[in-house]
C-alpha cells in the first residue's frame, strides 16, 4: 500500500484575512474620528489665539495713536504678522469681522467660526471671556444664547465695544 502525504503548506486562509482587514479597518475609523475632532479644537484654540493677539496689537495701537484704526490692516506688520481671516477656522461658514470705525471703540468677531458646537450645550458659553455678547447686551437676535450665531461665535472688543 502506497500512503500519499499531502504537506500542510503554511499560510493564511481567505476568511482570517477578511477578518484582520475588517478588525484594521474598524480601528481606522475610530482613530480618524478621534483626529477629527482634535484637529477641531486645535483650530478653535488657534483662534481663540488669534483674536487674543490682535486685541492685544489693538491695544498698542491705541496707546501709541491715541485711536483704535479704521481697519486691521493698519496693524500689519508693525503690530502683527497678519489679519485674522475666516481661513483661519475649521468652520467653514466662518466670517471675520471689525467694527472700529469712530476710534473710541471695537469689536472683533468671528461669527460662526467655531468648528464642532452643535448645540448650546457644547458651543460658547455666555460665560466665555470670548463669548460674542456678554450678558449686559440682552439676549436678542445674535445675542440669545441658544442661538447658533451665538455659540459658534466668539468677539473680543475694548470698553464699550461689547454691544456693537
Amino acid at each position: 500500500m502506497v500512503r500519499i502525504s499531502r504537506k500542510k503548506e503554511g499560510g493564511f486562509t481567505l476568511i482570517e484575512i477578511l477578518v484582520v482587514v475588517a478588525i484594521i479597518g474598524i480601528l481606522t475609523a475610530i482613530l480618524v474620528a478621534n483626529f477629527g475632532a482634535a484637529r477641531q479644537n486645535s483650530k478653535n484654540k488657534t483662534l481663540r489665539t488669534a483674536l487674543a493677539e490682535t486685541q492685544l496689537a489693538l491695544e498698542v495701537y491705541k496707546a501709541q495713536h491715541d485711536s483704535y484704526p479704521a481697519a486691521l490692516s493698519a496693524l500689519v506688520p508693525t503690530y502683527i504678522s497678519g489679519v485674522i481671516t475666516a481661513a483661519d477656522s475649521a468652520n467653514p461658514s466662518c466670517v471675520v469681522s471689525y467694527n472700529g470705525s469712530d476710534g473710541t471703540r471695537y469689536k472683533l468677531t468671528a461669527a460662526n467660526c467655531v468648528a464642532g458646537a452643535t448645540s448650546q450645550a457644547t458651543g460658547i458659553q455666555t460665560s466665555d471671556e470670548f463669548a460674542r455678547c456678554p450678558s449686559t447686551c440682552g439676549g436678542t437676535g445674535v445675542c440669545s444664547p441658544s442661538s447658533a450665531a451665538f455659540y459658534q461665535s466668539i468677539a473680543v472688543y475694548s470698553a464699550g465695544g461689547e454691544c456693537l
